[in-house]
């Protein structure tokens, strides 16, 4: 586990859930003033896409933490390896 690239994982993590959020927020909005001038009315879970954008948020979110507490960890480790090393000279 310590080789793999935990801070790319957190930045392709943060670029999807910004996406997908926004995504999320401009189909609400399209889809309530679409529905707003045919007097009916919009939910966020309306369409099949919107629910799918909304579990991307989630799930990307959820791996965005775990990737930046796995950096946060593996920082910290190599941290104190390089504390050990220096007091060993």
């Amino acid at each position: 586990m310590k080789k793999l690239p935990w801070g790319i994982f957190a930045g392709i993590s943060a670029m999807a859930v910004f996406f997908a959020a926004v995504g999320t927020i401009a189909a609400f909005i399209i889809l309530d003033s679409i529905a707003g001038e045919t007097n009916t009315s919009a939910t966020l879970f309306d369409e099949w896409y919107q629910i799918v954008l909304f579990a991307a948020v989630i799930v990307f979110a959820i791996a965005l933490i775990v990737s930046v507490t796995m950096c946060a960890i593996r920082a910290k480790a190599k941290k104190e390896r390089a504390k050990e090393a220096a007091d060993e000279r």
